[in-house]
Parts: C-alpha cells; sequence; structure tokens
C-alpha cells in the first residue's frame, strides 16, 4: 500500500446487525450473512476469532481490503470494524452466489465459457493488486466469491496473507497444490523475497482446477511423480507426449499454461498472457477416451522427409491395426527402439510427411 495511505475506520456495535444466517465456517472464525438494521441492506460479516488472530493481523487485513475495494474485480469492504469479547468482525459486500470452490464438480469442473469469464476476471484483479505493487499470497476458488452462478461477476477475496512485493516470507504449513514450486522448496527458517510471480502460478492452477475438477498434482515438489512428469514435459514439450491429465486441453492451452506454471519464477508470465489466448478453444473437444500412440521405428527420434515411415496405433495392451486414416482422430508420436514392423499388415497405417515431423508432436487425421 502506499506510505502516506490513511483510513478513517469506525468501530460499531454488532446491534447495528441482524445475523440472518450463516455462510461458512473455518478454523479461524466464521461468515454470516446480516441485515443493516438502518438501511436495510444484506451484508457479509466476517468475524475472526481473538484466539486465532491478533489485533494487528486484523488491522492488517481490514487496511488492505477497504485499500483494494475501488477495484471493480474485489470484493469490497467497508470502513467499520466490531470487536467483541471473542471476535473481530469486518463489514463486507455479499456475494450471493458463493464461493468458486462450491461450483466445480470434482472430476468434472465448470463449462469453458465459464472458466474464461473468471480468468478474464481474476487476471484483471490481480493485475490490480500487482500494481500496487501488493502480492495476495491466497489465490484459490475458495476465496474468488460469486455475485451470480454463471460467473458473469466474480470477485477476489480475502487477504489475510496479503504482503507488499520484496517482503520476506517465510515457509508454510502444510503446502498445499496452488503453492509455487520455489515456496514449496522453502526449509524451516528460510525466507523468500515475495514476488507475484507466486499469484501467477496459483492463478495457472486455479484455472486447472476449475476447467478439470481436479488438482494438477498434490505438491509441486521433485518428491511429487505428477509435478516431475509435468516439469518433465516443460522442458521437453516438443519431444515427449503430454501427461494424461493434460490432454484435454488444446495445444495452444498448454502453451499458456507453459508460461503461467513456469517453474522459474523470473520467466514465468504476469497473469495479463492469458487477456491475448481466448480466441481459441482451450478445450479439445471429441478426444477418444484411449488416446493412443504412433510407436515408430527410426533410430534418429523422427520421421523423415524423404521416406514414408509404416506406423501402428499402440493400445495399453496390444496393436491396433488402423485400416483408414478416419479410424483414428487423436495421436501422439512417440518413440521406441524395441519394436520391429516387419511382421505387421500392410493395412497398418502409414503415411508421409512433408516436413519432418518431430516424436512428441500431436498428429490430427482423419
Amino acid at each position: 500500500m502506499e506510505d502516506n495511505q490513511h483510513f478513517e475506520i469506525q468501530q460499531v456495535s454488532k446491534d447495528n446487525f441482524q445475523v440472518l444466517k450463516q455462510l461458512g465456517q473455518g478454523t479461524y472464525g466464521q461468515v454470516v450473512m446480516a441485515r443493516e438494521r438502518e438501511t436495510g441492506k444484506s451484508v457479509a460479516l466476517k468475524k475472526v476469532k481473538k484466539n486465532q488472530t491478533t489485533q494487528e493481523l486484523f488491522f492488517h487485513e481490514l487496511f488492505v481490503s477497504i485499500y483494494l475495494s475501488s477495484c471493480e474485480g474485489i470484493i469490497s469492504t467497508h470502513p467499520t470494524f466490531i470487536q467483541t469479547n471473542n471476535h473481530y468482525t469486518m463489514t463486507q459486500e455479499l456475494a450471493p452466489a458463493g464461493s468458486l470452490h462450491s461450483l466445480i464438480q470434482r472430476g468434472v469442473g465448470i463449462p469453458e465459457e465459464m472458466v474464461k469469464r473468471c480468468a478474464l476476471q481474476l487476471a484483471r484483479a490481480l493485475e490490480y493488486m500487482h500494481s500496487k505493487s501488493l502480492v495476495h499470497r491466497d489465490v484459490k476458488p475458495d476465496n474468488v466469491l460469486l455475485m451470480d452462478k454463471d460467473c458473469h461477476h466474480i470477485k477476489l477475496s480475502d487477504f489475510g496473507l496479503t504482503q507488499r512485493a520484496g517482503t520476506l516470507v517465510p515457509s508454510m504449513s502444510p503446502i498445499i497444490p496452488y503453492m509455487s514450486p520455489e515456496l514449496c522448496d522453502l526449509k524451516y527458517g528460510s525466507f523468500l523475497a515475495l514476488d507475484p510471480s507466486v499469484d501467477v502460478w496459483a492463478f495457472g492452477v486455479l484455472l486447472f482446477v476449475a476447467f478439470t475438477g481436479s488438482f494438477p498434482w498434490r505438491r509441486a515438489v521433485d518428491e511429487d511423480p505428477i509435478f516431475q512428469e509435468f516439469i518433465n514435459w516443460q522442458s521437453l514439450v516438443r519431444q515427449i507426449a503430454s501427461p494424461r491429465s493434460w490432454q484435454k486441453f488444446s495445444r495452444k492451452a498448454q502453451d499458456m499454461f507453459h508460461v503461467l506454471l513456469s517453474k522459474d519464477p523470473t520467466i514465468r508470465y504476469p497473469v495479463g498472457v492469458v487477456l491475448n489466448n481466448f480466441d481459441f478453444q482451450w478445450g479439445v473437444e471429441d478426444i477418444p477416451e484411449e488416446v493412443f500412440q504412433i510407436v515408430v521405428e527410426e533410430e534418429d527420434n523422427e520421421i523423415r522427409d524423404d521416406e514414408a515411415q509404416g506406423i501402428i496405433i499402440e493400445g495399453e495392451d496390444e496393436f491396433i491395426i488402423v485400416e483408414s486414416p478416419s479410424d483414428v482422430d487423436y495421436i501422439i508420436v512417440t518413440y521406441t527402439s524395441e519394436e520391429s514392423f516387419s511382421n505387421y499388415s500392410p493395412s497398418t497405417l502409414s503415411f508421409w510427411t512433408e516436413n519432418s515431423l518431430n516424436l512428441g508432436s500431436e498428429v490430427e487425421i482423419g
């Protein structure tokens, strides 16, 4: 925040509100829906337990929340607070449709057009924060609030962990899937100079979760085999096939995720990269349940442009002879030096390439 920014914050009585119902409950407190007795307007009261925080931390979140309230994509916070024996409470605008987390169907996600609407608004909210040299540090679907169920109007919330860029932050426990590799790698007693790139990483993970309904990995650490598979693919993206969980995305969408989720934070693109990626499909339509692989017998790992190569489609348990290109919608080139094509039928799919085709590249036929 700007060093000369000051707020006139007024303490008000809890009797100014009529509590209507509970909206959420957690370790640190609860959020309730209430009505202002004077205006009749519905609001959200965020109550934090005094035994789970400090006065300094509560007012830090309150100040940051008020400071950011002028942004359309950030939840608005009133310049007031309530203090009781057990709680500190701030008053915020009500998000009547809940959180993005409540909307995401496990293993399914939400429709692409809704993901894109969320991406656009969330990117602008984060860009606004980053332009103020503030880093959110807790970007996840729980902290994206919905003004409507179709995500035409969403708002970023929860600034309890927000700090100025450059602030030294310690390791956090537990490690969650939204945490960037540099945060996950922090050892106890070590510190990291905070950078907006940690929000960019979390933003990329959030988009994956919203689209698929699943996490891309449990932890962004080398010991996590799914994360390590992603990093290997990222470094050899044109040489090896994409991991199964990423085959739901188009090639251009995969490229977008690679820049949002670069392991090296110094080359991780700003969140605004998504603003340039709305003119194509993020998802791949009509992908077969089983994505087959082309096995190529070639010592230098490429299909040459000077001779037709015999290829076969390999399933999980057996080779599948393809009678015509129309039998296959989507194939991925991989390599093996163990198999020979000499005993396979001439009806095995064969094709000629005008240019060299590197292994790992995707091919559409049919």
